[in-house]
C-alpha cells in the first residue's frame, strides 16, 4: 500500500469538502446550446449538473448521461432505419454505437395521441421500440394520473410501468386483450383499466 499516494487522495478530498466543491454529473445535451428545449433540460435537471454540447471541447472527465431534448417524427423515423441526418443525430448514434444509452425528453408524436389514428401511433410506437433496442430511450420526466397504452396484449410489465409513472388509470384500446396477472397488478397498484 502506498501510503503517500492514499495520504494525498484524503487530503484532495478533505480540500474539495472544504472548499464545497463535490462532483457532478456531465450531462452531454445533443441540441444547440441557445434552443429554448435543451435551456428546459438544464433547468429541469438543475444544479448536481455539469452540462455540455457537442459543439464544446468536454475536456478530461466521462460524460455520464447524453440527452435529446426533443425528437421529431423525421428523425425518429431515420433514426429506426438506421439514418443520422445532421451532426446532432450523428452525435447520437456516436455514443449508441459506443453501447452508451441516449435519453430522449420528448418525442414529437406523442403530442398527438389523443387524434392520431390507432395504426399511425402503433407505427410511431414501433419505431420507439426499435431505438430503445438500440439504445436510444425515453427520459422519464412527469409523473401522470392517466397514462394511454396502444398495444394489443396488455401485460403486467405495462402496468408496473404505467404505475412506476404515477398512474392512477391505464387507458386501453377497446379491443385490447388483458393478461390475468396485468388485472392483478392493477388492483394491487390500485390502477383502474379502462377501455376506449
Amino acid at each position: 500500500m502506498d501510503v503517500e499516494a492514499l495520504v494525498k487522495a484524503i487530503a484532495i478530498e478533505v480540500l474539495k469538502q472544504v472548499n464545497g466543491d463535490s462532483e457532478t454529473t456531465r450531462v452531454l445535451i445533443i441540441g444547440e446550446k441557445t434552443c429554448p428545449k435543451c435551456q428546459a433540460v438544464q433547468k429541469r435537471l438543475g444544479k448536481g449538473h455539469t452540462f455540455l454540447y457537442p459543439d464544446e471541447d468536454p475536456g478530461p472527465g466521462e460524460t455520464l448521461r447524453r440527452i435529446v431534448p426533443y425528437l421529431s417524427i423525421r428523425h425518429m423515423a431515420d433514426m429506426a432505419s438506421g439514418k443520422a441526418d445532421g451532426p446532432l443525430m450523428e452525435t447520437a448514434f456516436r455514443a449508441m454505437l459506443a453501447g452508451q444509452t441516449v435519453e430522449v425528453v420528448e418525442f414529437e408524436y406523442k403530442r398527438h395521441a389523443d387524434t392520431a389514428p390507432e395504426g399511425l401511433m402503433r407505427l410511431f410506437e414501433g419505431q420507439e421500440a426499435a431505438l430503445a433496442g438500440y439504445g436510444l430511450v425515453a427520459m422519464d420526466v412527469t409523473k401522470r394520473d392517466s397514462v394511454r397504452i396502444r398495444k394489443p396484449l396488455v401485460t403486467e410489465a405495462d402496468v408496473a410501468e404505467a404505475g412506476g409513472r404515477g398512474a392512477k388509470e391505464l387507458r386501453l384500446p377497446a379491443d385490447a386483450q388483458v393478461t390475468p396477472l396485468a388485472v392483478e397488478s392493477a388492483k394491487d397498484l390500485g390502477i383502474t383499466l379502462s377501455r376506449g
